[in-house]
């Protein structure tokens, strides 16, 4: 049993794996049919103990984000709830295992949105919501990560251990706050300098709207970025969402002539550099970049380009730590891949006046 999920229609596809001679009844089909139903939804069912994709959850989650997030009140008394109508069914003949009655309960469903949506009245809510929620934007974005990285994740380990290239992700909800805590909005130009498969750039641009570049020098996790940026554009479609302006390139954040990056990095908003495992050569280059960024730019790293003890004198004052004033936050765990445990992240502003005190006491001295 194959399930598509397609324009905010729930849509089981049964496949039939029996084979008809000729001689078989129709009532012996049907019973045929009906057990080898049972069968197959337990059997996908059974996937989610493996801890792997599963397609009738992930059908069942769709349901109640439609319907939590794209219906009035109203609308949503014609589905029920949690106890009766057709939100009940799909739940009870989840948990039953019984195919039938979940494809009628589906078909129910179906039946409700289309009517709904001939009227208008998902595109009219779907407007109204301009952007979807954290929730949303994480079951979406699991739906692309599903069918288009998780089938060959094995080959993002194929890297240099202890290399600048060593891949790790940042969890949904550390971007979460990241959003949070830099103000990103529909305005903002954001850069993930080392973007990986493409996670970060597509949660930001998804829960904003913004304009949003990534930017990843391995072949293999950039190619993952362009295929989950051509299923996420195809979905937030369906879903009736803004997708933002989104690019990945290809190439070294570091080679700042390779490619039209560098002109777009001097107008970034907000910049994120996942630098946990950059030797200090990179984060060094790294931070001469920044002597470019705008008046008020954002920077988040997980490894302060400041050192605590840096001290803004004459012998450091042209340096573009001095530029930056730093905040420390703290994130607790499974915020990402590398570990279960806390940590820290710095998120650096660009703040040229912290050198106008030192601007003066240069001027006052070449006056006496």
């Amino acid at each position: 049993m194959v399930f598509i999920y397609s324009f905010l229609l729930l849509r089981p596809v049964l496949k039939n794996t029996t084979t008809n001679n000729g001689n078989s009844n129709s009532s012996d089909n049907n019973d045929r049919r009906h057990h080898q139903n049972h069968k197959t939804l337990q059997a996908v069912d059974d996937i989610e103990d493996k801890d792997e994709y599963n397609p009738i959850t992930d059908l069942i989650r769709s349901a109640y984000f439609i319907y939590d997030c794209y219906l009035t009140p109203e609308q949503q008394d014609l589905l029920g709830d949690e106890s009766q109508g057709i939100m009940r069914n799909l739940t009870k003949h989840r948990n039953r295992r019984n195919a039938n009655g979940f494809i009628e309960a589906v078909n129910d469903f179906n039946r409700i949105i289309r009517d709904l949506k001939a009227k208008g009245e998902l595109s009219k809510n779907a407007k109204a919501m301009r952007h979807p929620s954290y929730d949303l934007a994480c079951h979406i974005l699991y739906q692309v990560y599903s069918r288009t990285v998780a089938p060959q994740a094995d080959a993002l380990n194929n890297y240099q251990a202890f290399s600048n290239n060593v891949y790790g992700e940042i969890n949904p909800i550390l971007v979460k706050q990241f959003i949070t805590k830099t103000k990103i909005n529909s305005h903002s130009v954001f850069m993930d300098m080392g973007c990986g498969i493409g996670n970060v750039v597509l949660q930001v641009a998804a829960q904003t709207g913004c304009e949003a570049y990534g930017i990843e020098i391995m072949e293999v996790p950039c190619k993952c970025a362009k295929r989950q940026l051509k299923e996420y554009a195809a979905r937030m479609k369906a879903w009736r969402l803004p997708t933002g302006k989104i690019h990945f390139r290809h190439g070294d954040f570091l080679d700042v002539g390779s490619s039209d990056m560098y002109e777009t990095l001097k107008r970034t908003d907000v910049l994120l550099v996942n630098n946990y495992a950059f030797d200090w050569e990179t984060n060094h280059s790294l931070a001469q970049l920044f002597l470019d960024l705008n008046e008020g730019t954002k920077i988040i790293s997980l490894k302060s380009f400041v050192p605590k003890s840096h001290k803004i004198n004459q012998r450091t004052f042209h340096m573009p730590e001095s530029i930056l004033r730093v905040e420390e936050f703290e994130y607790f765990s499974e915020a990402v891949s590398w570990t279960n445990n806390g940590g820290t992240y710095y998120i650096a502003t660009v703040d040229r006046s912290r050198l106008k005190p030192f601007y003066e006491g240069m001027y006052k001295s070449s006056q006496r």
